[in-house]
């Protein structure tokens, strides 16, 4: 009595871990199962690569602001657009962050960047 009661939850679990196996075997995405995706999609994956998923930020650019303030630790993101040029973006920044007296000041930088991501030249600043 003993060893056929062992002997069940040996076969019932033999059962649920083969079910579970072809639950995780089915429930893998096939890329042959999958349709191709659009230019517009391709597109929107590379452009979106240059930005936070977190906050929006755009990093290059974050990164070249924080190279140029007094206190890079300051640097808090407020909002960041853009503008799609098709060859290449228009993104502005609103960041705050410490000016040199300890005060807190709200700025923007607007910039020209490339398809990846990459800084191709400030276009104009202000706060």
């Amino acid at each position: 009595m003993k060893y056929g009661m062992q002997f069940r939850r040996h076969i019932s679990s033999v059962f649920v871990l083969g079910f579970l196996i072809l639950l995780a075997v089915g429930s893998m995405d096939s890329s042959s199962n999958s349709k191709p995706k659009t230019q517009e999609e391709l597109r929107k994956e590379r452009l979106s690569d240059g930005f936070s998923g977190w906050g929006g930020s755009h990093l290059a650019l974050a990164k070249l602001i924080k190279a140029g303030m007094n206190n890079p630790e300051s640097y808090d993101h407020v909002e960041t657009v853009y503008w799609d040029n098709g060859d290449h973006l228009i993104v502005k920044t609103t960041f705050r962050g410490t000016n040199a007296f300890g005060g807190v000041v709200t700025n923007w930088v607007r910039a020209k960047t490339d398809l990846d991501g990459n800084v191709l030249e400030v276009i104009d600043q202000g706060p």
